[in-house]
């Protein structure tokens, strides 16, 4: 019988015990897993949904009893929703409950607690509905007879329940215990069973292979391992396992002895590598210390060719640094220099069997050399070789070299190992010289260089003591530059003061004006007013004397007026405060107002005006500030008519030049120049005056400000002004035959149009009240006015028909305007009362009720012009829209910014123009 036999049938035996065992023993844990599962998952479900149901019930009957004690009829709906979310989760206990109902007994339960769950719940509605009657006595009364008594019966049942339930479960655990004792004495029997039926089987298999086993072991240990080349074979007796054990070992013994002589083979290997590691290393011995390229290839080529049974050898070398076409040269040979031909010692790279070495990078080996190729001789006589071998020396993958070899015979693979190996080490002992030769040329050439250092740095040495004593002269220097930029520092500072007290005394000055502007308007206010009232003469009682007299007064405050606006518009200028406004200006419309304005003046003192548009390129319109230009203008001609006796004063409206332009001192754009030419037959001014004229306060000579009047600053103010505007002032004269002012502005304007309205503030100086300075109404509300007649001859009869029975609030605290303005208005047949601060005007507002319009001063006591108009305004919603309008002495731009802002309809500065006093009222009281 075969090994494999008595081991089955051995085994298998006991797994078959083992097997009827498990079968034994699954069945037995089968039956407990029946009883668990009648404990856990019938008896133990049961009594917990059961004890479910009761705790639900119980908090429904807890709820219940809350609803019927409830007093808050609020909380009646809480008590409602937790009952029935109890009946909610008695409803789901109750379904699974019922799937456990298996047997008629179960069935039987099932059904009583469900009729009795069913009464109770049945005695809840009118439980509530009596509560909800208002009849609590009789719901308690019900809740006691009957709903408790409901609730008893139902948990009776689940009681009755429970207790099934519980023998249930001590009659399955007493089952489940009964079988784990069966279980464990039948497992303990068949477990004794085993261990001998196991015993007796493995002895007996034992024993019948222990036999053949020790005739194996007895040929294994007759084995001798001193010699394995003849190994003894172990006979085959059985045809069991033992038999083929025997087998393998003898064909082991036979794959030994073959493995041997594969060691044998190979040690002759490693010895010939042996031997080429050792002439390697002697040939790395012989090319050390060899720093020159052909003595290192001629000791390569002596030692190689004998190795590889050469009889002729030649290596080419590839230098790196050579300029153009790679080449090779050839630097050693062996046995065959004279042989060779002498234009074949430099070979161009991919030439001939040795340049396609060195650009392929691959080795040749030619067989059967022609028998005119080479020749090698000796001293006895010559031969020609039969083989060719051509290797590339390389280094870092890069070709430095050609190894030529010939040879009578075959050259020995071992000669070719050892080239292998060589090769890639001379290479890197090539690099290495010429790396060394490099070396020492760059070091021939560092040593020139340190030299030719060593005298530039003598040369630095002297240059340094020069620059040491250039430094000590620069720090010397920088103590001075530090010495005075401190006094540089203490000079800035000084001049941070000064400018600080300039700044300081400019805001004084600006307020100074102001004052001063104020004080000189308001006595000439009534000044002008009553003069302006007597020259009239309404009740025709004054002589022509007298009213020449009155001329006389008007003319002086006039011009009076006019100096207090020239000195204003200088310091607005030079503070750069004045404003520009740019609008389309009609030439013909400048044109024809100066010649309107002009004409009465030049009549008077018999001279002749013309005023000419020429005809031509020139545009209708100019871009730049009217009032501006007008100003200039009226200024010019002014001064045209002061200083001409007889003649003829010319104002000429033309295109300038682009020379004329230059000439001025201006920058010629590629827009067009206008220029007004303002000419007179009058004094003339010296060339050597013509200059000083335009300085402020300042006149040709001391006699012609006696002689003329004036105060000097009317040119002064118009460069100024031309200057703003872009343009220029200049002047032509001959003493004695007169002279012409020339205004260049740009047809463009100094900037684009279209900017802001920006006001100057006060009335410019000029022979004109300046537009837009009395009042900011709107303009269809003045031309409104004109048209009523404001301003023209003969309309007088028709303001007083406006204004007859009107009445005038005014506010003032200076007697001699109310009485110039009370004397004025009351000729035009206005009621004017008067009030002499803000909390008499106010006093007097709410006394009388008939007031259409109020003249406010802005600067009294106690309640400034400011605050009675914000008081009034606030007052009372009628109030709101009568006419308010703002007289102030102060000129400046944001007074009447001031006033407008607080309340005030229109603004006049003092002293007031009748004529524009009269349009005003006209404008206001004709809403």
């Amino acid at each position: 019988m075969k090994f494999k036999t008595k081991l089955i049938a051995g085994f298998g035996t006991i797994l078959l015990l083992i097997a009827l065992t498990a079968l034994l023993v699954f069945g037995l844990l089968a039956d407990l897993k029946t009883s668990m599962h009648v404990i856990v998952n019938d008896s133990y479900a049961g009594v917990k949904l059961a004890s479910s149901l009761r705790s639900e019930l119980n908090n429904m009957s807890r709820e219940a009893v809350a609803y019927l004690l409830e007093r808050d009829p609020a909380l009646l709906d809480e008590h409602v929703q937790e009952m029935e979310r109890s009946k909610v989760l008695i409803g789901e206990n109750w379904n699974q409950l019922n799937s456990l109902g298996s047997s008629p007994a179960d069935s039987a339960l099932i059904a009583r607690i469900s009729s009795a769950y069913t009464g109770y719940v049945n005695t809840l509605p009118p439980l509530m509905e009596l509560k909800t009657k208002g009849r609590q006595e009789e719901a308690i009364t019900f809740y006691y007879d009957v709903v408790e008594k409901r609730r008893a019966e139902l948990f009776e049942a689940l009681k009755d329940f429970n207790a099934v339930y519980d023998a249930q479960i001590d009659q399955a655990q007493l089952e489940s215990n009964r079988t784990y004792a069966v279980t464990v004495g039948l497992l303990a029997a068949l477990l004794g069973l085993l261990l001998l039926g196991g015993a007796a089987i493995a002895y007996g298999v034992l024993r019948s292979t222990t036999g053949s086993l020790r005739r194996v072991t007895a040929a294994m240990s007759g084995i001798s391992f001193r010699d394995v080349v003849h190994i003894p074979r172990i006979p085959v007796g059985t045809y069991d396992e033992i038999g083929r054990i025997a087998e393998a070992f003898n064909q082991m013994a036979g794959a030994l002895e073959e493995h041997t002589e594969h060691l044998r083979t190979y040690q002759t290997m490693l010895e010939q590598q042996h031997a080429r590691k050792s002439r390697t290393a002697d040939m790395l011995a012989h090319l050390q210390g060899v720093h020159d390229i052909e003595r290192m290839a001629e000791l390569f080529v002596n030692e190689m060719t004998p190795l590889l049974g050469a009889g002729y050898s030649a290596f080419y070398w590839s230098d790196p640094e050579e300029a153009g076409p790679r080449r090779l040269a050839r630097v050693a040979c062996f046995a065959g220099e004279d042989g060779l031909e002498p234009g074949r010692k430099l070979v161009a790279w991919g030439e001939g069997l040795v340049g396609q070495c060195a650009k392929t990078n691959r080795q040749l080996l030619l067989d059967d050399v022609p028998e005119d190729f080479i020749r090698i001789r000796s001293g006895l006589g010559e031969a020609l070789p039969r083989h060719l071998l051509f290797v590339p020396v390389t280094y870092e993958g890069r070709v430095v070299g050609v190894l030529e070899t010939a040879s009578f015979q075959p050259f020995p693979v071992s000669g070719l190992l050892l080239l292998e190996e060589i090769n890639v080490l001379f290479g890197v002992a090539l690099n290495s010289a010429w790396a060394y030769m490099q070396n020492q040329r760059l070091l021939s050439e560092s040593q020139a260089i340190t030299e030719e250092l060593q005298a530039q740095s003598e040369e630095l040495q002297l240059q340094q003591e020069e620059l040491s004593a250039l430094n000590e002269q620069l720090e010397e220097q920088y103590r001075n530059t530090e010495i005075k930029n401190r006094e540089l520092e203490l000079a800035r500072s000084d001049l941070e003061d000064k400018n600080r007290q300039v700044i300081i005394h400019s805001q004084y000055k600006t307020e100074f004006l102001a004052n001063v502007s104020h004080e000189l308007r308001t006595p000439l206010n009534s000044l002008l007013l009553l003069t302006n009232l007597l020259i009239e003469n309404k009740e025709s009682n004054l002589y022509e004397k007298q009213l020449a007299f009155l001329r006389t007064i008007h003319d002086s405050g006039q011009d009076l007026l006019r100096l207090i606006n020239e000195i204003l518009d200088l310091s607005k200028i030079e503070a750069g405060k004045m404003d520009i406004l740019y609008e389309p200006v009609p030439l013909l419309r400048v044109k024809e107002t100066l010649f309107r304005q002009f004409e009465p003046l030049t009549k008077q003192k018999g001279l002749e005006l013309y005023v000419e548009l020429e005809a031509g390129p020139l545009p209708e319109t100019l871009m730049t500030d009217e009032a501006k230009l007008q100003q200039i203008l009226k200024n010019l001609l002014s001064n045209a008519v002061k200083f001409t006796e007889r003649g003829q004063v010319a104002l000429t409206i033309r295109r300038a030049a682009s020379q004329e332009v230059v000439e001025a001192g201006l920058a010629l754009p590629s827009g067009m120049w206008v220029a007004f030419d303002v000419s007179d037959t009058g004094i003339g001014v010296p060339h050597a005056m013509q200059k000083m004229i335009f300085e402020a306060f300042r006149q040709a000579d001391g006699t012609t400000s006696r002689k003329y009047g004036g105060t000097g600053l009317g040119l002064s103010i118009s460069r100024s002004l031309a200057a703003r505007l872009g343009g220029a002032v200049s002047l032509a004269s001959e003493p004695g035959r007169g002279s012409t002012f020339t205004l260049l502005l740009p047809l463009a304007g100094a900037r684009q149009a279209g900017g802001a309205l920006m006001e100057a503030g006060y009335p410019p100086a000029a022979m004109s009240t300046p537009p837009g300075s009395a009042t900011a109404g709107p303009p269809t509300e003045l031309l409104a006015a004109q048209a009523a007649g404001v301003g023209e001859p003969g309309g007088r009869d028709g303001q007083t028909q406006v204004l007859a029975g009107r009445v005038v609030l005014l506010v003032d605290d200076d007697m001699r305007n109310i009485f110039a303005l009370t004397s004025v208005l009351e000729s035009f047949r206005i009621r004017v009362l008067f009030a002499e601060n803000g909390e008499e005007a106010l006093r007097l507002l709410n006394e009388q009720a008939d007031i259409d319009l109020i003249l406010m001063d802005i600067m009294m006591p106690k309640l400034d012009g400011y605050e009675t108009i914000r008081a009034i305004r606030h007052a009372d919603a009628a109030y709101r829209l009568l006419p308010i309008i703002a007289l102030t002495a102060k000129a400046m731009k944001h007074d009447r910014d001031l006033c407008l802002a607080a309340g005030a309809n229109d603004y006049i500065s003092k002293p007031i123009q009748l004529e524009q006093l009269l349009s005003l009222l006209q404008v206001w009281l004709h809403r």
